[in-house]
């Protein structure tokens, strides 16, 4: 029993450490606001110094980098810093005479440089140093007003012209796309860490960018209206008389029976050029419908949609999306992918949604490394792009959906992946992202680690399919431990900081303190009939005796996974069985081959797949 020292002493050690936790808290959010204060600041004293209206400078930024400094390593397009200045080496420049491209990487090359001359700082200073890379992109945007004959005005209106010369793209498509997105986000406002445009009622002077002097593209693509894009055909032949022959099928989606249910999101691993070269002019047999460069989001369609590209290394979903491929690499030393490629993918992505009735959520919009193989051994040998670092969440918020938004109605068990970026992944608990055992950085990363127990120190999941071992690794190409932002799954408990959930037939857990990287939701949960376990498939084909009947040989449905009794997967839609029975130059109804076999998809690992209707309950 304690006296009253006892107690005294108790009290004011409680008061003292409350004293100092309050003390730090506060010294924290201080720090905090004193950063953002200082970007601001820094903003404010870069427009003032040469004259250029504040916002229009932050939005400009806003829209290049969404005011990530990136720690001075380059973007896709070898644009640096928070204003994205440019310094591309004249061996990336190609002399292709498809108008988009010609423009994005000729005239995009040297910002860097003319920045250095308007401002007397060194290239090395504005690359690393965010306030000196600011007072680079105010100055390179005075310089463009004076170019265009306009007075350095307070009025935002009246730098249309220059926020386009900004933009350094050749093509007036291009250049409009990068201006009127500055001047939404002035209407709409913005705010990130504490960094704030207020919003303004904005009616910018579009006749300016007559004076600018830009080339024009022909028409005649599928996009939206502004998305700067150009059709250049992917190569269409045969190559032998033994009827080999790519890139692509022709087909009449929908109208031929195959409904178009998913957009499939690729990186190129290579440049634009070499992407559009790959597609275009030899016998690769791969293709996309479209293809995003990192300058400025500029975009070649090479795929018309009705079509079938040949993209996603399963027949069926082949058969049942469009391919969009992004200039960029998946993981190369501190690369990142543009705000510009984001915005026209997100342009593009909304507006071929709303055509075809695809859902936008994230069994519907997908990554290469969602979609699963037809086969056991395919697994293996199945994409993982676009990789750890893309960001499915910012990707979302410009499609217009928050994960962090409950969506649907009915099982309240379902939680959707939604990481922090303080708490997805930690180096004080050991964790990393690796390629080939090299350390990738752990920041922008788009998942959470999927473990057998709950702690750090247990071994992560493995999948048969992918490895022999008995444990998953941290590569950055093991997608059988990781589970990816906007992914849905169900909760089977918790222990502490960490969430069970229902994983690819195992019990897998991840670290969750608070719910920090989850946002609960409701929606439709599928789960086997009975007590055996049931098949699960990379496809919704019909069936074996069907497929025989109209002479397609060498196809055969195969499980891919089971099922076991009690485990619950996500419901993403049901659809009935059929098979695309392409041909060359060929796209007659009868090409497709309908099915009665209803089939379920589900989120069941790091990929979709689907179970027959007749084998589960959807509750």
């Amino acid at each position: 029993m304690l006296g009253k020292h006892g107690r005294l002493w108790i009290s004011r050690w409680v008061l003292t450490s409350l004293m100092l936790g309050l003390a730090i808290i506060f010294l924290t959010i201080s720090a905090n606001a004193a950063s953002a204060n200082s970007l601001q600041q820094e903003f404010q004293q870069a427009a003032k110094k040469y004259h250029v209206p504040v916002k229009v400078l932050m939005s400009v930024s806003y829209n290049e980098t969404l005011w990530e400094s990136h720690n001075g390593k380059p973007s896709v397009a070898g644009g640096y810093g928070i204003m994205h200045l440019t310094d591309v080496s004249a061996s990336a420049v190609t002399s292709s005479k498809n108008g988009l491209k010609v423009a994005a990487k000729t005239t995009a090359s040297q910002t860097l440089k003319k920045a250095a001359a308007l401002t007397g700082k060194s290239v090395k200073t504005l690359k690393t140093d965010t306030k000196a890379n600011i007072e680079g992109g105010a100055a390179l945007l005075a310089f463009y007003q004076k170019q265009l004959g306009k007075s350095l005005t307070s009025d935002v209106n009246s730098w249309y012209g220059a926020v386009e010369k900004y933009s350094q793209d050749g093509t007036k498509q291009a250049a409009a796309f990068f201006a009127n997105h500055v001047y939404k986000t002035i209407k709409s406002g913005a705010s990130k860490s504490g960094t704030i445009i207020t919003a303004q009622k904005v009616s910018p002077l579009k006749d300016q960018s007559e004076d600018a002097q830009l080339q024009s593209t022909p028409g005649a693509t599928d996009g939206p209206d502004g998305l700067p894009i150009e059709w250049i055909p992917a190569l269409y032949k045969e190559f032998d008389n033994k009827g080999d022959y790519g890139n692509y099928d022709i087909a009449n989606r929908p109208s031929d029976g195959l409904k178009i249910d998913y957009i499939v999101i690729h990186n190129t691993e290579t440049t634009f050029d070499e992407a559009i070269n790959l597609f275009s002019t030899t016998a690769s047999y791969t293709s996309a419908n479209y293809v995003v460069s990192s300058v400025q989001g500029t975009v070649a369609e090479m795929v018309q949609p009705q079509n079938v590209a040949w993209h996603a290394g399963n027949w069926y979903i082949n058969s049942h999306s469009i391919g969009i491929e992004h200039e960029g690499y998946a993981a190369v030393g501190g690369y990142w992918y543009t705000e510009a490629m984001y915005q026209s993918s997100a342009d593009l992505v909304k507006y071929l949604a709303a055509k075809y009735n695809i859902p936008l959520n994230r069994q519907h919009i997908i990554g290469h490394d969602n979609v699963p193989g037809l086969t056991p051994a395919s697994q293996k040998t199945m994409h993982w792009d676009p990789g750890t670092y893309w960001d499915w969440n910012h990707y979302f918020d410009l499609l217009g959906v928050n994960f962090k938004d409950s969506q649907g109605a009915g099982e309240s068990n379902i939680i959707t992946i939604t990481p922090d970026a303080n708490h997805n992944l930690t180096a004080d608990s050991g964790q990393k992202v690796t390629d080939a055992g090299v350390t990738l950085p752990l920041k922008g990363s788009n998942f959470v680690y999927l473990y057998k127990q709950p702690s750090f120190s247990s071994d992560l999941i493995a999948d048969k399919d992918f490895t022999t071992a008995d444990s998953g690794t941290t590569e950055k190409d093991d997608w059988t431990d990781k589970a990816v932002e906007g992914q849905q799954f169900y909760k089977i408990g918790q222990s502490g900081d960490w969430t069970e959930i229902d994983y690819g037939g195992q019990n897998a857990w991840f670290y969750n303190p608070d719910n920090a990287n989850t946002t609960g939701a409701t929606g439709k949960v599928v789960t086997p009939i009975g007590s055996k376990a049931i098949s699960v498939y990379g496809s919704a084909y019909p069936s074996q005796s069907l497929l025989k009947k109209n002479k397609v040989t060498g196809i055969k449905p195969s499980p891919i996974y089971t099922m076991q009794p009690g485990q619950h997967y996500v419901f993403g839609g049901e659809v009935t069985s059929d098979y695309f029975n392409s041909h060359f130059d060929s796209n007659r109804a009868k090409n497709v081959i309908k099915g009665t076999d209803k089939y379920v998809q589900i989120q069941f690992n790091h990929r979709i797949a689907f179970v027959k209707a007749a084998d589960v309950t959807v509750k």
